[in-house]
């Protein structure tokens, strides 16, 4: 028995373009356990749809190792225990969403006698007991997210891998998704999500991964991730100032991890900037993300000069 719900080990993903190479995951290591929230967190092209389609089998490692509950990814013993949402979904809106959920459970092999009660019970879980007869072209589009949930569902997967599920979304919507994401962990199903909203990933995971330049650059519950951890926020007087720092906002703004401070102030004197404020305060994921990230690029920047 394995102890993960999915892992990847040293994974590589190259990708051959006419101007040449493009490595997409750079030896990407990583687990998660079964029954976890887990939040997959990176700016776009950081390796987190490449290293899904590994995991799903849509495409092959150029190395490494992907397994979802011990099986090879790609395996058909690994994509019968994985329910998948992409990021944009489409759906044959002249259906209902009864109609939907029918057909991807014979798409998924569900037994005959089982599909009912799979289906009564997929739209029982994401809210849409009595609304299942209306036609997907009627519904808001977080009704049909919560469709696309339920046709993850339908199979009764234990992990659930989702593109990106609130993206565009009201605050309402969101709100109703993590509600179901939450419902969902009480069954014991593996929740492994992508996504661009820190303040969700932080309301719901039970752990949170930041990957960037197809690396894993940081992973813990979202305690460990922000322990220790302070951001730097001042205010610059910029007139006369001959060199701009990028970092420094036109109005005079600035924040940095509070590990970076002394060398960011020492070099902002040295441009001819005045220091008007300076004020600390204790990061939240977002700061993390944003400083962890900005920091890896500022030094693959500094290399290539």
């Amino acid at each position: 028995m394995t102890d993960y719900a999915l892992e990847f080990a040293a994974l590589k993903k190259t990708f051959r373009t006419l101007r040449g190479p493009v490595e997409a995951l750079r030896g990407l290591d990583l687990q998660v356990r079964p029954g976890e929230i887990f939040g997959y967190i990176g700016v776009n092209g950081a390796g987190k749809s490449t290293s899904m389609k590994v995991l799903l089998g849509l495409i092959r490692a150029s190395s490494g190792t992907a397994r979802v509950f011990g099986e090879p990814a790609g395996s058909l013993a690994a994509r019968r225990r994985i329910g998948y949402l992409p990021e944009v979904a489409n759906y044959h809106e002249f259906m209902s969403a009864a109609e939907l959920l029918r057909m991807h459970a014979r798409l998924a092999g569900v037994p005959r006698a089982l599909q009912a009660e799979r289906c009564r019970d997929a739209l029982e879980v994401v809210g849409l007991t009595g609304r299942q007869h209306g036609r997907i072209s009627e519904y808001s589009k977080g009704m049909k997210q919560r469709v696309g949930v339920a046709q993850a569902l339908v199979s009764d997967p234990p992990l659930l891998i989702l593109d990106e599920l609130t993206s565009g979304l009201d605050p309402f919507a969101q709100r109703d998704l993590r509600d179901i994401l939450l419902r969902l962990k009480q069954r014991n199903i593996t929740v492994f999500f992508s996504s661009h909203h820190m303040s969700e990933v932080e309301a719901i995971c039970d752990r949170a991964a930041i990957i960037h330049r197809g690396q894993l650059q940081a992973c813990g519950t979202i305690a460990e991730l922000t322990e220790n951890r302070q951001r730097v926020e001042m205010l610059w007087d910029p007139q006369s100032v001959a060199e701009p720092l990028a970092e420094i906002d036109p109005q005079g703004q600035a924040a940095v991890a509070s590990q970076d401070a002394d060398e960011f102030v020492e070099r902002a004197l040295g441009r001819g900037y005045r220091l008007r404020r300076l004020t600390t305060k204790r990061s939240n994921l977002e700061d993390v993300f944003h400083d962890l990230t900005r920091k890896i690029d500022q030094e693959v920047a500094s290399c290539s000069r």
